[in-house]
This record gives structure tokens, sequence and C-alpha cells, in this order.
């Protein structure tokens, strides 16, 4: 199988176009500036702020945090988007040090910055990829922490999300596969959802990585990516109305995919609409690690790939494939309609379940068929359901959930 990195730009977001009042033209690669942002009404003002330009989005940074950022709708880049976008240590203030640009090619970012917080030590990183519109975000103490943290990443805009104009998928109105588009997140997200806040209590060990000496936080802030992809079929990248800004938590995520089912049920139990990941270092029974299949009815855009991951519009498969054809995943279905799906799997389908709320409730035996429709009726008071189907090689999909109103 080959595999093809995602970021190949479509010809169309290469075309420069001249910004309105302080914008630059969109940047062709990743460019650095120095003093007053160009970005309409930002924040960095200062001599030594720094802006970072790409084809796909652009950002400030003043004293060491990211204080503007813009993304680039219709050839333009957007007005300022964001208050900020910072690591957040609990209480007391974070006083710049220094600030080091320690790598820039014309399609790579590397900022260092370093920060006093409390007496201590703080060293944020910025790392960009022309390709990957995004930032990854990375922050660590340089002395253990023993006292209680309430800690992480935050994002705070300057207003709400809007999806007015932007397609929600809640509902399929029709079945067609090529809609769907697979592939296998790089980046060491572990559940896909989107939010502006990342701060946890930490205490003591638990802080960070709670292995290492100096504890460790990371996010992705996505301006339109989930970061690199490995997948058979060739991803554009390019600007687009699914693309959105969200912070994702980056955490390793190892070890038997049964396990980490297993803790999703539990989040899902407790309302928490977080969405399966398939990374290279989540294992099924056989070693094996899987995809996520993404509805991407408008092609394989890395944007498109993203937002329909982060709302789970998406299943986990290691072989066989489960399609939704009256509510899709990640949706929301009223109590007494119907919920109907499509298993397939050229090796031939087995076995299928149903899960209600973290318990099998239902289940269908296959035996060899390559494609197999069925369906059930949303009962009421309840949280969610799921969808799994095994193959006669004994590979499974799963379906994120469907939620009930």
């Amino acid at each position: 199988m080959r595999f093809y990195k995602t970021g190949l730009t479509l010809l169309a977001a290469m075309v420069l176009t001249a910004c309105s009042s302080k914008t630059a033209d969109i940047a062709t690669k990743i460019d650095v500036t120095h003093g007053p942002t160009s970005i309409v009404n930002g924040d960095a003002k200062g001599a030594d702020d720094i802006t970072v330009t790409t084809p796909y989005f652009a950002f400030a940074l003043s004293q060491g945090a990211l204080v503007d950022l813009a993304m680039v709708e219709d050839g333009l880049y957007t007005k300022d988007l964001v208050k900020s976008v910072d690591f957040t240590p609990g209480t007391g203030e974070l006083k710049l040090e220094k600030t080091e640009i320690v790598k820039h090619t014309n399609d790579e970012l590397v900022i260092k910055v370093t920060r006093n917080w409390n007496g201590q030590q703080v060293l944020s990183t910025y790392e960009v990829n022309k390709n990957y519109p995004g930032v990854k975000l990375t922050t660590q103490l340089q002395d253990q922490v023993k006292e209680t943290l309430f800690a992480g990443y935050q994002l705070d805009r300057n207003a709400p999300i809007n999806n007015a104009n932007v397609a929600t998928y809640n509902d399929m109105t029709r079945m067609v596969r090529n809609h769907w588009t697979s592939a296998q997140l790089q980046n060491e997200l572990s559940a896909l959802y989107e939010t502006d806040d990342l701060r946890r209590s930490y205490s003591g060990k638990s802080v960070g990585k709670s292995t290492d000496k100096n504890p460790e936080f990371s996010a992705w802030l996505s301006a339109g990516s989930l970061g690199s992809l490995q997948s058979d079929k060739q991803f554009y990248t390019s600007t687009s109305p699914q693309a959105e800004l969200g912070l994702f938590d980056l955490k390793p995520t190892t070890g038997n995919f049964e396990n980490y089912m297993t803790v999703m049920r539990q989040r899902w139990d407790r309302g928490e609409r977080v969405y399966l990941n398939a990374g290279p270092l989540l294992k099924n029974a056989k070693q094996h690690s899987g995809k996520v299949y993404a509805y991407t009815p408008k092609g394989s855009i890395t944007a498109d790939f993203a937002r329909a991951a982060a709302r789970g519009h998406s299943f986990v498969s290691f072989g066989p494939e489960v399609y939704p054809l009256t509510t899709n995943f990640g949706g929301e279905a009223a109590p007494f309609s119907k919920t109907e799906v499509e298993f397939r799997s050229e090796v031939g389908l087995a076995k299928a379940e149903i899960w209600l709320d973290g318990v099998q409730v239902a289940g269908w035996k296959i035996n060899g068929a390559k494609l197999f429709r069925t369906g059930v009726p949303v009962p009421p008071n309840r949280t969610w359901m799921q969808w799994i189907v095994e193959d006669v090689q004994g590979n499974k999909a799963y379906s994120n959930p469907i939620w009930v109103k």
C-alpha cells in the first residue's frame, strides 16, 4: 500500500490575493516578521513581538504568549480571532525571559520561549509545519511540582464559533461509500474532540507525565488539520468552510484498543462528547493498528477530515466497515426513530453488535456475507448507542456513538 502525507495544496489555495488594511499577501511559505503584527485588530504591537504567516493561517506572539490568530478565508487573512492561546499554570504570572527562533525554513518553524513562574523556569515551544495547518504547543516546567495545580492550555476567543454556514451532517440522506475517507493519525492525539480549555487539576506526581521529573503539557492547536495523516488516498490541504480553530489534547495513546474502548465508553456514560482515534501505537488483539474513516462528502480535504473526526462523524476500522444510513455517527437521534447501518467486508462478515450505554443489547450472525444492512429503534431514556461489526478473520470496526436526544 502506498501512503501519502497530507499537505498537497489545491491550486486555488495557492493564488495570491491582496489583503485589506494591514494584512499582507497570503504567504506561500512560513514567514516570520518582528514588530507590530499585520493581523487586523491584533494585540501584538511591541517592537519585539513576532508574527508568523503560513498559506492557511497566521499568528502572533507577545511576551511569549500567542495573542493573535487569523485564518485564511476567501483568499484573505481574517481579522484576529483570539484573545490568547497559552499555557496556564494556575495562580501566578508568567514573565518573559527570552524568545528564540531555533529553526526556520520555508516549511518548518520552531520557536522556544522561556518564562518565569513563581521562581521557576517554564519552557514553551511552538512548532509549525507549512503542510499541516496548526501549531504543536508544548510546555515543560523545569522543576518538579509538589503542590496541586489547575494547569493546561486554554484558548480564549474574541467571538463564539459561528457554524451558521457550515453543514452539520447529523442526518444521512444517502449512502455513498466514496464520501468516507480513511487515514491513520500520526499526531499524538488521544480522544478526538475540540475544546477551548485543556486545564485539569494535577497533584504532585500526577502533573503532566507522571514518570517525568519535569512535568510536560502538550496540545494541538488546529487551524484546519489534525497534523500528519497516512492514507492510501491523496489528501489536500486547502482553505475550506470546514476549517475550524480548536484545541486538542496531545497525549500518546498506546496499548490495546479494547482497553481504550472501555475507557471511552465510561466517558460516554458521563455524557462526554469525545470520539475514537486510531494511531500507530494503538493495537488490536492481533497487534494491528487501525484507521479512522471520516465523513468527507466534499473530498479528501484535511480541514473536512479534521472537523468530521472531531465531531464523531467517523468510525475506527481494523478491517470491516460500518456506515450509517440514517443518523450519522456523532449525531443525535430522537427516541423511537430508527437507526440503520450498512456493514461491509471484502473477506466476509461474521457478526455484529449494538451497544446501549455500555452494555451489548443485541447481536446478529451474518455467516460470511460481504454486505449486510440492519437497524433498530432508538430507545428513550438512554445516552448513547454504538455499532460494532466483526469479519470472518476476527477483525472489527467500531462506530462512534449516536447520542439519544
